[in-house]
């Protein structure tokens, strides 16, 4: 029995091993035709903020996530398809490194990562804070010839804005993008738009209603 197994196994032994390296070879060529690899500037969520914290500055805002995958794969995805989510509950006050890890990216399955940079964000944590602050219009331009304005109404003329404490404490006062009033002759009701000037704060309205009144002189 034994010599009957060893001469099935010995027998033609040549082409067996190139029969078994043609399938490896058909296996890899089936496997990895058409891989593709590609870049996708993602940007990052943060969730799970303490709710008496904000997180006013972070190092980036998009994390570049390059992935290998089948051709097709790729071309049916978009970057809705990929999100980068950061648990940051566990962050304290001041500088935080939060690492980016292959946890973190969710993708579609057929999909590999291959790289993540940066692999680290940094984010600013501070205080949660809210303040009532008034708000300025800001008018550009002279009325008709023989008017003044009289009087300037804002409605609201107190906005509550909410965010890191650090940045409200610098805020003593919104205001208004531009208002024209050159020429009018007649007092004139418009909504102006609030301009946070680069400031990182959220608001409860972002609109007011601002009435220039003028009159003659």
């Amino acid at each position: 029995m034994n010599k009957i197994f060893k001469n099935i196994l010995t027998e033609n032994l040549t082409i067996k091993i190139i029969s078994i390296a043609l399938a490896l070879f058909l296996w890899f060529f089936v496997t990895f035709k058409g891989q593709t690899e590609t870049s996708l500037d993602i940007p990052l969520e943060l969730k799970n903020t303490p709710s008496d914290m904000e997180v006013f500055k972070q190092s980036v805002k998009k994390i570049s996530v390059s992935i290998s995958a089948r051709e097709r794969i790729l071309k049916e995805i978009t970057q809705n398809d990929i999100r980068v989510v950061v648990d940051i509950s566990n962050v304290k006050l001041g500088e935080n490194s939060i690492p980016i890890t292959k946890s973190s990216i969710k993708l579609p399955r057929g999909i590999e990562i291959l790289r993540i940079d940066p692999s680290t964000v940094k984010l600013l944590v501070d205080k949660k804070e809210q303040k009532t602050i008034p708000v300025r219009p800001v008018i550009t331009g002279k009325p008709a010839k023989g008017f003044i304005v009289s009087d300037i109404e804002v409605n609201p003329s107190l906005i509550r804005i909410e965010g890191a404490q650090k940045e409200l404490d610098r805020i003593r006062l919104i205001k208004t993008e531009p208002i024209d009033i050159e020429g009018i002759s007649e007092s004139i009701t418009v909504q102006a738009k609030i301009d946070p000037e680069g400031k990182i704060f959220r608001i409860d309205k972002d609109i007011v209603y601002v009435k220039v009144k003028v009159r003659r002189k």
